[in-house]
Order: structure tokens, then sequence, then C-alpha cells
């Protein structure tokens, strides 16, 4: 069981975290808003790092010939911040988006638990796990882990809103997206990895504990 989610990742975690994707997806789109930002072209920023990240999740549908829930989630709120943005012509309804989305993102983790497979447990599986065998599936332990990394994934949404919330009101929009988009960015790939260790050592006390 443990060798099923053994990683072949390698290197630090910081490389891990800070890739080529981490680039990709939080400094272009961060580079562009500031940018015009500091232009007085705040409208046209928001537009093109909303451009680039739908992009971005797109290009990543083409190439994988797939997107999991949470890459599907977050672009219709890039979508729905951008479009609401347009038509509003008020540049603070794209940075409440990325809150609205993280509350509604923990309603769903959360309301998760109330069925069989939680969140993150079909998202693991539909990305990594592809062919779990059966036996595996029915251990309690095998749901347990990911039960757990499901509410840890809760948890995060909200403080990820608690925390823009905060930030929203307390520095300027470019400080705001920066901090925020970097943030997010992080927490999350630490989270995947998180997802990938957790697991083995996860199995590993259990079946030290029941000997």
């Amino acid at each position: 069981m443990e060798k099923l989610y053994s990683s072949n990742k390698k290197g630090s975690l910081l490389k891990v975290v800070l890739n080529k994707d981490f680039v990709i997806s939080a400094i272009i789109p961060i580079i562009l808003f500031v940018g015009f930002d500091k232009l007085k072209m705040t409208l046209t920023g928001i537009v093109l790092s909303a451009l680039w990240s739908i992009g971005v999740i797109f290009m990543g549908f083409v190439k994988e010939r797939r997107i999991n829930a949470l890459a599907a989630f977050a672009g219709i709120f890039a979508i729905i911040g951008l479009v609401g943005t347009l038509i509003s012509k008020n540049t603070s309804f794209y940075f409440i988006a990325p809150i609205i989305q993280d509350i509604l993102l923990a309603i769903v983790f959360f309301a998760s638990l109330l069925f069989k497979r939680s969140l993150v447990q079909v998202i693991a599986e539909q990305v990594y796990l592809k062919n779990v065998p059966e036996e595996i599936k029915r251990n309690p332990r095998y749901k347990s882990a990911w039960r757990i990394l499901t509410a840890a994934w809760g948890l995060l949404n909200v403080a990820q809103a608690l925390g823009r919330v905060i930030l929203l009101n307390s520095m300027s929009k470019s400080s705001y997206y920066t901090i925020s988009t970097t943030y997010s960015n992080i927490s999350t790939s630490l989270l995947i990895v998180a997802c990938i260790v957790f697991p083995k050592w996860y199995f590993a006390r259990e079946k030290k504990l029941l000997n």
C-alpha cells in the first residue's frame, strides 16, 4: 500500500514549489497586473492577468486532455471575475471574486465529507491514482487519509478568505494582488505535496499502532 503513494519527487521542497509552473501561473500574472497598475491602467492589468490565468488553465486542459475540479473552479471564477469587472467597470469586483471562491471551495470541501468519497480523494484518483485496486479502496485507512486532507483543504480556503479580506482592506490593490496570488499558489503547492506525502506517513503510523 505504501508503494502506491511513494513519490519520485527530486530536489528540495523549495524546488517543488518554486518551479516553472509557479512562474507561469503566479509570477507572470503578477507582473502583468502590477506593471499596468503602476501606469494607472488597472483595468487593463486585470484583463491581461485574468486572460493569462484563464489561458494557462485552458492550455493545461489541451495538453493533458483533462481538467480537475480545482482547476475548473479556478477557471470559472477567473472568468466570472473578469466579466463582472468589465460589466461593472469596478476593479474591486475582481479582487472580491477570489474571496468568494475561497468561501465556496471551503463549503464544497467540508460538504464532500458527508459523501462516500471526499473531494480530495476524487481529485487524487482522477489525476494521480487512476488504477487503485478495490482492495485498497475498501481499507478504512485509505478513506480516512483523504478525509483528513479534505478537511485541511477546507481550512486552508477559510484561512485564505480571511487573509484576503484583511489584505484587501489594509493595503494597495497591487500589494493585495501580489501577496494574495503568491500565497495562494505556494500554499496550494505545499498542500498538493502533503497529499502525496501524508497518506504514506499516515498508513505507516496506523500500521505501527495496530502492531
